[in-house]
């Protein structure tokens, strides 16, 4: 017998093709935003990771004081079985006072290999060839011309060199500047014709194979100490050498990349739990609905493989093409869009995209088979009751209950208003649940942007001096309050800790942090982070050692930005004998030397620090907020309707005893306003403590540094709105509906 169930699919979806509209997106959009992410994400890292043999990434390089001779080469390369590069720049300022370091090309043919994004590569004396974010935020195109130490080049061609994936000028620099700093590349006449005044002798070199983190740090140690005594001997000095592993300009993308994919799948499980609330409670509201039809059907001997494939071929298919849909929308604009946000930031070599069978899994596989799995056990449930229950609409045992006594003080409509509530407790409760989520979902989108700004504000309100100036070499009387500083590793962070000549009354900086010879003071980044208490202590460990230093908690000191250990001068030398900096307090820059001074930290840093945090993750979250919102309305139209479709009876005996629509609304409509304000209000605070939890988890074991949890007070009045509005829709569009309702629904309706 042919299965009758197949004739009424069509009429089911245009039935209820509302419904079916807002499944199909509620499961599409959040598809397309994580797979779009994971697809975006994962083929970056490995662009990423093939450049590193396509264009032969060195191991690392180092700059003397002079420039060595081919035999001095020769003999290093074969001491340290290295293979060493030239790789000469030479610091030059654009006529717009920005820096431009300026290779050539004919240097990196063989290491560091340029990638060329438009134009082509310098031919000519007067053509160069610039950074291509660097174009971009400047608004320079090719054919351009560009004035270099007051000689006019043309423009030939945008670059991205894979050692400066990240426009760090240099590698103390607290944060990279991709407007006022550009790599460069010319001709060989081109660059000899540029004064030596600003030269650097750099040279990259190559292991024979690639070695790990640990393997790379031992043999940069060694090879440090080895350079420095034969450079030293031949009348030359070591004025750096850096690791790929310790260079910001080749790691910090990547790292950056890498960190922003975990909370990526925080947001999709919120999502997915969201979707497999959502269509539980849909089916369910489906089946009750058709419970008579289905106990008719069962009576005429359909088997429950009929009545299974009947009710899942349409939500399959709904959810089958929402799968597609979302895949073909991440494959094509919302990829680009999110790699097109890394782009902004990091000049990276040509992206590629590649499959990513993950994000088919995760974010289309699991979730289409989970809908699946949902329906299918609400309806084998469902069928599996008695045909005659079936029939009389008795999907679940009933109980004889004590009726709650109302008040008859209260207005008629009021005490049926409550009677209703009562009565769809159930549906009520779901809908309370299907709030928070929806809330969580649309507070983690929104939250983001306020968050950084008030992040950005508190960085600087914290900042202990106007500059902070770290020393190469130890250097006594200057104008400042005087430090030492030294970097330890705390779990997943680097932990900068500070050893004080002057602090409390003596100190014109730190006048709020008193210490104790033999106690640290820590930030309180360090604090909220790892949930450390006062008077325990706190355990610091040497960057690829086995050196452990324990200290006891005194005390905290607020600052914002930095994870900092503050300690006496005695202890901290008492502590250290070596391995450690000196650096000033001041209000003013240091009047010193560039070659002595390590890194200096400005109030100009910490701006950019803050600008560069917003820029490059506030588009990612402009983006999920949007889809939030979308999601938290059809959320909540969505159980606002299945209140209403289970009410239908009801609904048409009041139509039957005189009620007009008006009247319907506020005992059906006002009442399931009321409990959707009062989910908002109420999920909206508990939202913020699961959402807190979870950042708390990411922060902690997959991210460096540290963003205090902060939510604007503007956002809980707009996740108020947000809430009633979609209300509002939902009342506009139901009262259109309890207007349709036919008066012969309560006749059919044996319960009544």
């Amino acid at each position: 017998m042919r299965n009758p169930l197949y004739k009424r699919l069509s009429r089911e979806l245009l039935k209820d093709l509302i419904k079916y509209i807002i499944m199909f997106f509620f499961l599409a959009l959040p598809i397309a935003l994580c797979s779009g992410y994971m697809i975006g994400n994962d083929s970056m890292i490995k662009t990423y990771y093939n450049g590193i043999d396509k264009y032969v990434l060195e191991d690392g390089h180092f700059i003397t004081e002079k420039e060595l001779d081919d035999n001095l080469i020769n003999e290093i390369e074969n001491e340290e079985n290295i293979k060493i590069y030239k790789l000469n720049y030479k610091d030059e300022t654009s006529s717009n006072n920005h820096t431009i370091r300026i290779y050539k090309e004919s240097d990196r043919q063989n290491i560091n290999k340029y990638n060329i994004r438009k134009g082509n590569i310098p031919s000519n004396d007067n053509e160069i060839a610039l950074d291509r974010l660097y174009l971009e935020n400047n608004k320079l195109k090719i054919g351009d011309n560009y004035i270099i130490n007051n000689k006019e080049y043309k423009i030939c061609g945008s670059i991205a060199l894979v050692d400066y994936s990240t426009l760090f000028k240099n590698n103390t620099d607290t944060i990279f500047d991709a407007n006022n700093f550009s790599i460069a590349l010319v001709n060989d006449n081109a660059y000899n014709n540029i004064s030596n005044d600003h030269v650097k002798y750099s040279y990259a070199y190559l292991y024979p194979s690639r070695l790990n983190k640990n393997e790379a740090h031992d043999r940069t140690t060694d090879l440090t100490k080895d350079l420095y005594q034969k450079l030293l001997s031949n009348g030359n000095s070591l004025d750096t050498l850096l690791s790929k592993d310790d260079n910001q300009a080749i790691t910090y993308a990547i790292s950056d990349i890498e960190g922003d994919l975990v909370m990526m799948l925080v947001f999709g499980m919120i999502i997915v739990f969201g979707l497999a609330f959502v269509f539980a409670l849909s089916t369910k509201s489906q089946i009750e609905s058709e419970a008579k039809s289905i106990g008719t059907l069962k009576a005429m001997g359909y088997n429950r493989f009929e009545l299974l494939t009947g009710y899942l071929i349409l939500p399959t298919i709904i959810t089958l093409l929402a799968g597609i849909f979302g895949n073909i929308l991440a494959y094509t604009c919302l990829k680009d869009y999110l790699v097109g946000l890394y782009y902004h930031s990091y000049s990276l070599p040509t992206y590629v995209t590649f499959y990513n069978p993950k994000a088919l899994l995760f974010t289309t596989i699991l979730p289409i088979l989970m809908v699946f799995i949902i329906n299918l056990l609400v309806i084998l449930k469902t069928i599996s009751i008695p045909s005659l229950n079936l029939l009389k609409n008795q999907l679940v045992t009933k109980k004889h209950k004590k009726v709650i006594k109302l008040n008859h003080k209260i207005n008629f409509i009021s005490r049926f208003q409550i009677r209703v509530i009562l009565q769809n407790k159930g549906t009520y409760i779901a809908l309370f649940f299907g709030t928070l989520l929806a809330t969580i979902i649309l507070l983690f989108g929104v939250m983001m942007n306020p968050l950084l700004n008030h992040y950005k504000k508190e960085v600087i309100k914290s900042q202990i001096a106007p500059y902070q100036t770290i020393l190469k070499t130890d250097i006594d009387g200057l104008d400042g309050e005087k430090l030492y500083v030294k970097t330890l590793d705390y779990k997943n962070d680097e932990i900068m800790v500070f050893g004080l000549e002057k602090y409390g009354e003596e100190s014109k900086y730190l006048k709020n942090i008193n210490l104790d010879n033999k106690k640290v003071v820590i930030s309180t980044d360090i604090k909220s982070k790892y949930k450390l208490k006062l008077n325990k202590k706190i355990k610091l460990e040497e960057k690829y050692s086995d050196d452990t230093y324990e200290f006891v908690i005194n005390d905290t000191y607020k600052t914002t930005g930095s994870l900092v250990v503050f300690m006496d001068k005695e202890l901290f030398l008492e502590t250290f004998d070596s391995g450690y900096l000196t650096s000033y307090f001041s209000d003013e820059k240091l009047d010193i030397p560039g070659e002595y001074v390590y890194k200096t930290i400005s109030l100009d840093d910490l701006i950019l620090v803050s600008n560069q945090l917003t820029d490059s993750m506030g588009k990612v979250f402009f983006l999920f907020t949007a889809i939030s919102i979308v999601l938290f309305v059809l959320l909540i139209f969505l159980l606002a309707k299945i209140v209403i479709e289970k009410n239908q009876s009801q609904i048409s005996m009041l139509k039957i005893i005189g009620y007009d629509t008006f009247n319907i609304n506020k005992i059906y409509n006002i009442s399931t306003g009321i409990i959707t304000i009062l989910s908002v209000v109420i999920s909206t605070f508990i939202a913020q403590f699961f959402i807190k939890i979870a950042w708390d988890i990411v922060l902690q074991t997959q991210m460096k540094g540290w963003l205090d949890f902060y939510i604007e007070p503007y956002l809980y009045p707009l996740i108020f709105g947000i809430g009633l509005g979609s209300f509002l829709i939902v009342y506009l569009i139901e009262s259109r509906k309890i207007s349709k309702i036919n008066l012969s629904v309560a006749l059919k309706d044996d319960n009544l």
